[in-house]
C-alpha cells in the first residue's frame, strides 16, 4: 500500500524525467537532421565559390596547364574555403584523371587523408556531379562532394571536398552535455518541489487523521489542532470536521442526558411497583386492591414509556422505512380528531378542526403523520385552557398544518429545546412526545417549528 506522499511524488518525478528525456532525444534527432542538411548545403555552396575562383584564375592567367599552376589554383581554392562555416574541418583534394592526388602531395598526406583517398578513389567514376555522399572510413563518416573541372587548362582535374561528421558529433555532444546538466538540475528542483508539495498535502491529512482518532476515543477538544489556512479544501475540511466534532459532542452529551433521564423515568414507576409489591407481600397494606391499582397504573405508565423509547429509537436509527401512499389529508385529520375526542373530553377541552373546502391529496405515511399530529395535540391539550385548533392550508409550494392552543404559550427560553428528549421546562413534564413528533415529521420530509402567537402556542408542520 502506497502513501499519499509516494502517490504524489512518483508520477510527478516520472513525468519530469520522461518529458526532458523525450525532449532530449527529439532535440538530438532534429538537430542532427538540421546539421547534416546544413553541412550538405554548405558543401554545395562551396562548389559555387570554387567555380568563381577557377573562372577568375582562367580569365587572368592564360596558358598551358602545369602542375605548378594547378597547385597555385588549389591554394586559391583553399583560400575561398575560408568563407565556409565548416572550413575548419573541411578537407580539399585535387585529383588527376587517374585519381592520383595532385594536391596535397602524397608526401604531405596524413594517415586519415590517405585512408579517405583509398576509399574514395575507386568510387570517383560512379559519383554524380554536385551530389553529396556519405562515405564511411575507418568508423568515421565524411560528407563528400566531387567536382570535375572540365577545362583544357586544368586537364579535367577533379576537386573533392570532404567534411568529417565528427565536428557535428562534437557539437552535438557539447549541446547534450549542457542539456543533461539542465535536465539534472530540473530533476533536483522537481524532487525538491515534489517533496514540498507532498508535505504540504500530507501534513494536514496526518493532523486530521490524528484528530479523527482522538474524536473516536471520545476527546472532542479540537482547539489544539492547527491546519494550514492557505488551501481552500483543507480549510473547508477542517471547518467541517470542527462542525462535526461540535455535533458529536452535543450528541454525546444528549445521549448521556437521555440515558440519565430515561433511567430516572424508568426508575420512578419501577420503585413504586416494587414498593407496593413488597408492601402487599409483607402485609403492610390491608387493602391490596388499591395497591394493585397503583401497580397497574405504574405498569401502564412504564409500558407507555418503553413503547415511546422503542418508537423514538426506530425513527432516529433509520430502521423505520416509511410506507408512502396517496391519501386525502382532510380525511386523515378528521380521523385523528375523532380518535382524540376521548382525551379532550377527559380534560374538558375541545378540538376545533379548520379544513379547506377542497381535497388535499398528498403522499404520506399514515403511521408517521398520526404520531406527529396526535403527540402535538396531546401536548397542546395538556396546556390549553379551553380549546385546541387544527388548521390545514395549501399553497402552490407547500402544505402547512398548524396546531395551536389558547394556553399561556411556551416560555421563550424553552422554545429551542422543547423537541429534545426528556426536556423539562418550567412547569413542564418530562416526556418523549414532542421528540417523537419531530423525528416522525423529518421522516416525512417535513419540518416542524414552534412559536407563540398572541394567545397560546403554535406548532407548525410544513411539507
Amino acid at each position: 500500500m502506497k502513501s499519499i506522499k509516494n502517490k504524489i511524488r512518483r508520477p510527478f518525478l516520472i513525468l519530469l524525467i520522461l518529458i526532458p528525456l523525450a525532449t532530449l532525444v527529439l532535440f538530438n534527432i532534429s538537430l542532427r537532421i538540421y546539421l547534416n542538411a546544413a553541412a550538405k548545403n554548405e558543401l554545395k555552396a562551396t562548389i559555387h565559390a570554387v567555380e568563381k575562383v577557377i573562372k577568375s584564375e582562367l580569365e587572368t592567367d592564360g596558358g598551358a596547364p602545369t602542375e605548378k599552376r594547378a597547385l597555385e589554383m588549389a591554394r586559391n581554392i583553399l583560400s575561398a574555403l575560408k568563407s565556409s562555416h565548416f572550413s575548419q574541418g573541411m578537407d580539399f583534394y585535387l585529383l588527376d584523371i587517374n585519381s592520383t592526388p595532385v594536391f596535397p602531395a602524397k608526401t604531405k598526406l596524413t594517415s586519415s587523408q590517405t585512408a579517405f583517398l583509398n576509399v574514395i578513389s575507386p568510387k570517383i567514376d560512379q559519383m554524380k556531379e554536385r551530389t553529396v555522399y556519405t562515405i564511411p572510413v575507418n568508423g568515421k563518416k565524411y560528407f563528400t562532394i566531387a567536382y570535375t573541372m572540365n577545362s583544357d587548362d586544368l586537364s579535367n582535374m577533379i576537386a573533392v571536398f570532404a567534411l568529417p561528421t565528427e565536428h557535428i558529433n562534437k557539437y552535438l555532444t557539447a549541446v547534450n552535455q549542457i542539456l543533461v546538466v539542465i535536465m539534472l538540475l530540473g530533476i533536483l528542483i522537481a524532487i525538491y518541489l515534489s517533496e514540498r508539495i507532498a508535505a504540504h498535502i500530507t501534513t494536514p491529512i496526518t493532523k486530521l487523521s490524528s484528530l479523527s482518532l482522538e474524536i473516536g476515543q471520545g476527546n472532542f477538544d479540537a482547539s489544539h489542532f492547527t491546519i494550514p489556512q492557505d488551501t481552500i479544501e483543507f480549510k473547508q475540511l477542517y471547518e467541517n470536521i470542527s462542525l462535526m466534532v461540535g455535533r458529536l459532542e452535543a450528541y454525546d452529551k444528549n445521549q448521556k442526558t437521555f440515558l440519565q433521564n430515561a433511567s430516572h423515568e424508568l426508575r420512578t414507576p419501577l420503585m413504586s411497583i416494587q414498593g407496593y409489591a413488597e408492601g402487599i407481600e409483607s402485609g403492610i397494606f390491608p387493602d391490596t386492591k388499591e395497591a394493585a391499582q397503583i401497580i397497574k397504573r405504574e405498569s401502564i405508565r412504564l409500558n407507555e414509556l418503553v413503547s415511546e423509547l422503542l418508537t423514538l429509537s426506530r425513527y432516529e436509527s433509520g430502521t423505520y422505512k416509511p410506507q408512502w401512499e396517496e391519501v386525502n389529508l382532510c380525511h386523515l385529520l378528521k380521523d385523528y380528531t375523532q380518535r382524540l375526542m376521548g382525551l379532550s373530553a377527559k380534560s374538558s377541552k375541545t378540538i376545533e378542526l379548520n379544513l379547506p373546502e377542497y381535497d388535499v391529496m398528498v403522499q404520506i405515511d399514515d403511521m408517521l403523520l398520526s404520531q406527529t399530529v396526535m403527540n402535538i395535540v396531546s401536548n397542546c391539550l395538556r396546556y390549553a385552557k379551553t380549546n385546541v385548533t387544527i388548521s390545514l392550508e395549501k399553497t402552490a409550494e407547500t402544505i402547512s398544518l398548524k396546531i395551536s392552543d389558547d394556553g399561556d404559550g411556551i416560555p421563550e427560553a424553552d422554545i429551542p429545546f422543547i423537541f429534545d428528549r426528556f426536556y423539562k421546562g418550567k412547569n413542564g413534564n418530562f416526556g418523549l412526545g414532542l421528540a417523537i413528533a419531530k423525528s416522525a415529521a423529518e421522516l416525512l420530509n417535513g419540518k416542524i417549528t414552534a412559536y407563540n402567537q398572541e394567545k397560546g402556542a403554535v406548532f407548525e408542520i410544513s411539507f
